[in-house]
């Protein structure tokens, strides 16, 4: 999850696209290894400390990358 995190610290939006198709990606493995449980707990721990960015919420909800 560190290669999502350094994008979104730099709290620029244009970084916040690269960390979603991150995302998007680990999303499909965990899809295509049948097992969600990995991925849905970082995913939620990201969404809580980054409440306060409504771009990157925003980015992670059109990805359809919620819990």
């Amino acid at each position: 999850m560190q290669q999502v995190n350094d994008p979104i610290a730099t709290k620029k939006p244009r970084d916040y696209d690269t960390a979603v198709q991150l995302l998007t990606d680990l999303r499909d493995l965990a899809e295509r290894d049948r097992d969600m449980t990995p991925f849905q707990q970082p995913l939620a721990e990201l969404r809580t400390v980054h409440a306060r960015k409504p771009s990157l919420l925003e980015r992670l909800n059109l990805a359809a990358l919620d819990i």
